[in-house]
């Protein structure tokens, strides 16, 4: 669909849906019209427009009053979004993942938590849990894993979705990460780390004998009533609601790309949940409130900050820190608490301000740009419950512009950056390029097999390509040549090319006899450009 066709049916699908899809929704109802105003469905429109967004579900919290709404579509061509619309929540599963946990350990009854959250991973998860170093292993604890402090980086790369033909499990996870390069310590600084809540939500099935997905709806989500929560997808497709569609923009076509639905049943814990926004509506009120089922020593819990992080560069971002599944942050003297979701086609974001009584839970359906929407939704509807002045408020915009401009340039200059010292002109590789073609393996990442193609960019030149359609992100590996057996190795995924473009220094090394032997790939932040460790991937085939 061309974008101009879209952004009317969007106006017109919005002016359409507008009185039936407004409505205050439990104590309060029908008192007021609420924040989503007339002049605000014009303003989400445009930006999802602007941003070419699809379509979002919104869900706003203003005391004990909810008030919710659909814009754009949930699937294309002409199904609209509306509140009841199932869209993933990725990575905001964490909180509840945390929250449950905290609830065991208030409970008292399990003598395995007889320490809280200093309970160390291992004393729960035995030899399912270990790590490359052995100290870090025996004093990880569930405090560590739960604020990004363990020392783990992400390795979200090393995650396989099917071995042997069979469904990865969570234990399958947390048991490979034995393999991979740990590098720094732990207590030492935030890294955000999704396998670490793989392990945590294995641990809360070992401690309760009960599959997360259960624990987490008799815990929280049958007594918030929350009925449309799942976490996998076979159950969400099943149930009543619709679930949204995932999409990405082409540029070349001016049209929106269908993205394949992901299954995350081995990341349940991590970013599995599928949901909309009503429920989660009563997930905020609970927090807002305090209510049941949590207590309130459970609440403050929740509300308790543990690890400082280091990305306090916005205006008037006075602190940035991390807790039980969310971020911790004091902006413009106000305490807010927020966690987004992304994923290759879906995003999310939540907001909650205790002290104001005010959230706000968006979803929508594509990769980034979805959460830029929702940021500056929210923003917006934050500045104007705080009653601060339009130039007061921080410029979200143009902080996602800055962002998403970055990251889309992510691999110009990318030889210069991760080799600085390589030869100019380029030395030869000492291996024939056929040569380099085969299975590598490695026991953290798995195996792969490279071939030769020609690169689209550099005709003259060729790359080598992996397909790694196996693994719970769907990514390929694209090798480009920079200098003797030293390789850019760029990781990207195929079923959305504006997803994930990351960039890792590799390099060929020969056996005693001279032939290929192994690929070193050297892994890179994919944000923070931090080293993250080597791996040696062996030739075997």
């Amino acid at each position: 669909m061309k974008l101009e066709s879209l952004a009317l049916a969007l106006a017109a699908r919005v002016c359409a849906l507008a009185a039936e899809l407004q409505s205050p929704l439990g104590q309060g109802v029908g008192q007021q019209q609420g924040p989503l105003t007339a002049e605000f469905d014009d303003f989400v429109a445009d930006k999802l427009r602007e941003w070419k967004v699809p379509g979002m579900s919104l869900a706003v919290i203003d005391g004990h009053k909810v008030y919710a709404k659909g814009y754009g579509f949930a699937t294309l061509p002409s199904t609209p979004a509306t509140p009841d619309t199932l869209w993933y929540g990725a990575s905001t599963t964490k909180a509840y993942v945390a929250a449950t946990l905290g609830h065991l350990i208030d409970s008292g009854e399990h003598a395995e938590l007889a320490k809280g959250w200093d309970t160390a991973m291992a004393s729960i998860l035995g030899d399912d849990f270990v790590l490359e170093d052995e100290w870090a292993t025996n004093h990880v604890t569930l405090d560590d894993a739960v604020s990004h402090r363990s020392g783990m980086t992400r390795h979200d790369k090393s995650c396989v979705h099917m071995v042997n033909g069979s469904q990865a499990s969570p234990r399958d996870i947390v048991r490979n990460m034995r393999n991979l390069p740990l590098k720094r310590e732990p207590r030492v600084k935030y890294s955000y780390c999704n396998l670490m809540y793989v392990a945590l939500g294995h641990a809360l099935e070992r401690l309760t004998r009960q599959p997360v997905a259960k624990l987490l709806h008799d815990v929280i989500w049958r007594p918030l009533g929350m009925k449309a929560t799942f976490v996998h997808l076979d159950d969400a497709q099943q149930a009543p609601q619709h679930l949204a569609s995932g999409y990405w923009w082409d540029d070349e076509t001016d049209s929106f790309k269908p993205v394949e639905n992901m299954h995350l049943s081995e990341l349940v814990s991590a970013g599995g949940i599928i949901s909309n926004v009503l429920d989660y509506a009563q997930w905020v009120k609970c927090l807002i409130h305090q209510q049941a089922p949590f207590s309130n020593r459970v609440h403050a819990d929740i509300r308790r900050p543990r690890t400082i992080k280091d990305d306090v560069s916005l205006p008037g971002l006075e602190f940035s820190l991390y807790g039980l599944g969310w971020e911790h942050r004091s902006y413009m003297g106000h305490t807010v608490l927020t966690h987004s979701g992304i994923l290759d086609a879906f995003g999310a974001q939540v907001y909650w301000l205790p002290d104001a009584k005010f959230g706000a839970v968006a979803f929508a359906n594509t990769a980034w740009t979805s959460n830029a929407v929702q940021d500056i939704a929210i923003h917006r509807l934050i500045r104007d419950k705080l009653g601060i002045p339009q130039g007061g408020m921080v410029d979200v915009d143009k902080i996602w512009k800055d962002l998403l401009f970055s990251m889309k340039h992510a691999g110009d200059k990318v030889d210069q950056r991760l080799f600085p010292d390589r030869a100019d002109p380029p030395c030869p590789s000492t291996f024939r390029a056929e040569s380099l073609e085969g299975t590598y393996s490695n026991p953290g990442f798995g195996e792969f097999t490279l071939h030769r193609e020609l690169d689209p960019e550099r005709p003259a030149d060729i790359v080598l390509v992996a397909d790694r359609s196996n693994m719970t992100w769907r990514y390929q590996f694209r090798l480009h040549h920079v200098s003797g057996n030293f390789w850019v190795v760029h990781a990207t995924v195929a079923g959305n090319p504006t997803f994930l473009h990351d960039y890792h220094r590799g390099e060929f090394r020969a056996g005693v006899n001279g032939n290929v032997s192994q690929l070193d790939i050297q892994w890179t932040g994919v944000l923070s450009g931090e080293d993250e460790g080597t791996s040696v991937f062996e030739k075997v085939a």
